[in-house]
């Protein structure tokens, strides 16, 4: 399809010429990263070490001829934060080393780590960023909630961008940004293709000066390219272009009542079942209403291409709860949804700071998507509650997904539902529990449902050490029969702080 007016386009293409620039933009973000040290600045670290024994009596998740196994693991963790005169960073890692043995990955990273570098004073910044986590390939298919199973449904995904930009000041009149980002992609599993994704991002806004009125003008050019069809692709190219020009304005009627429009103009460049036309103006109208400094109501309605996008997202905030409730519907692709998941927190709901890093399983990631590259309509729905009280914490949450394929005639939904509960029962033992319910449909694949329990009691041996004892159960019920199963799972660990 065309893409639509050449200058704007011929304007971002500019920004990404080569992938010899990138390569020259990262090593130069990483030495002046490194240099933070050099500049002085406050450094908090933190490290542990947890040994764990596992028994599994369905290593392989099967219906029928189950198979028992020990498993030993080795998970050294740490956490890392620095921030100096013109340079801020922080890291939580932990890297899994287990025995299991039967094809599964010895070696599980999980890390998540950002950093922001002030080359020239307020003028030319250099942020970055690193990712790894693990992931269900194909999630109609048989797999545990960690990487310790002999399914081979497994991957661990790296990504790592860069993105530098300038900005300059008008005054208090208005403020001026532009920004390039390059995003690589890269999965372990020769299942899934490995991508990059390229952003040129130019935007006006108002300053100060106007008072109660807001406006901004914003111009963004996105390209994602696969290296290549994964072995579970269905023979679509998945590489997308994309490009908008947009205006929007606001008004601040009083501290607690305020009005947004945005009117503009996309042009895409992407496969399509149905050869739908992807160029079109876009529109969006909305309203965020605040009554208390604890309570936000951000509501709004408007149409692209692809369907009208109506939006809401509600929080309120108590001395010891959080209620959080978001409904959207916008375009996304399943390499998106693979780095968005989040599984390292700073800090809880309420905002006080938590150990992102503790002795618990690694978890895999929930942000379920298709297992072949593509785009798709992604309606979602988030909704959370979270109780904390002087010993107890208490989280209930509901979450959806229906993607609905643009590129191939396909969709599939993603349901969770589930309850999170910690009591401290002294100050050196607590109880740690969670209870969830996951649902999978496709329409290229059966419905699938599992219900997973974990309780785990940990024992604190000394400032520095703790013991840990866990079960966990886990029941599928799929229309698959032989992809049904049943696993119990107990596991001691032994952490140590330093």
């Amino acid at each position: 399809m065309a893409m639509g007016p050449t200058e704007p386009r011929q304007v971002a293409v500019k920004m990404l010429k080569s992938r010899q620039l990138t390569r020259q933009l990262v090593a130069a973000s990483l030495v002046l990263a490194l240099s933070m040290s050099a500049l002085g600045g406050e450094w908090t670290q933190k490290g542990s070490v947890t040994f764990s024994g596992i028994y599994t009596d369905n290593v392989e998740l099967r219906d029928n001829d189950k198979d028992s196994e020990f498993i030993n693991v080795v998970r050294p963790s740490v956490e890392l934060t620095g921030k100096g005169r013109r340079a801020e960073m922080s890291l939580a890692a932990a890297f899994e080393f287990n025995d299991v043995g039967g094809g599964a990955d010895s070696f599980n990273p999980r890390v998540k780590g950002d950093g922001k570098v002030e080359v020239l004073e307020d003028f030319f910044f250099i942020e970055g960023d690193v990712y790894s986590n693990q992931s269900m390939i194909d999630p109609f298919a048989a797999a545990g909630d960690s990487t310790l199973n002999k399914t081979d449904n497994l991957t661990t995904t790296y990504d790592y961008s860069v993105s530098p930009y300038i900005v300059h000041r008008f005054g208090q009149t208005a403020e001026y940004q532009l920004r390039y980002t390059f995003d690589d992609q890269i999965n372990r599993s020769d299942e899934l293709s490995d991508s990059s994704h390229e952003t040129a991002l130019m935007t006006l806004k108002s300053g100060p000066e106007f008072g109660r009125i807001s406006w901004g003008l914003t111009n963004e050019y996105n390209k994602t390219e696969f290296d290549g069809d994964g072995e579970g692709s269905l023979n679509q190219s998945g590489d997308n272009e994309r490009l908008s020009s947009s205006v929007n304005i606001g008004y601040r009627f009083t501290d607690q009542w305020q009005v947004n429009a945005t009117l503009g103009k996309e042009w895409n460049n992407y496969q399509t079942y149905d050869d739908d036309d992807t160029d079109d103006q876009f529109w969006d109208v909305g309203v965020l209403w605040t009554p208390t400094l604890r309570t936000t109501f951000d509501v709004g309605y408007g149409k692209h291409f692809y369907s009208t996008t109506p939006r809401f997202k509600i929080t309120h905030k108590h001395r010891r709860s959080v209620l959080s409730m978001s409904y959207s519907r916008s375009l996304s692709d399943t390499r998106s949804e693979r780095r968005n998941a989040q599984f390292f927190s700073f800090l809880d709901a309420l905002g006080d700071i938590v150990d992102p890093i503790t002795g618990e399983p690694l978890f895999l990631t929930d942000n379920f998507t298709f297992q072949d590259q593509g785009i798709f309509i992604n309606e979602k729905f988030d909704s959370e509650w979270t109780l904390k009280g002087k010993r107890t914490s208490l989280t209930l949450f509901l979450k959806e997904s229906k993607q609905i394929r643009e590129d191939v005639d396909s969709d599939a939904v993603f349901k969770s539902t589930g309850i999170r509960l910690k009591r401290d029962l002294s100050s050196v033992l607590s109880v740690t529990s969670r209870l969830s319910w996951d649902e999978r449909v496709s329409q290229l694949a059966n419905q699938e449902d599992t219900t997973r329990f974990y309780v785990s009691v940990d024992r604190e041996l000394g400032p520095k050490t703790k013991l840990g004892i866990a079960y966990s159960f886990s029941d599928r019920d799929s229309e698959i029969s032989s992809d049904n199963y049943k696993e119990n799972r107990v596991s001691v660990s032994l952490t140590i702080d330093f």
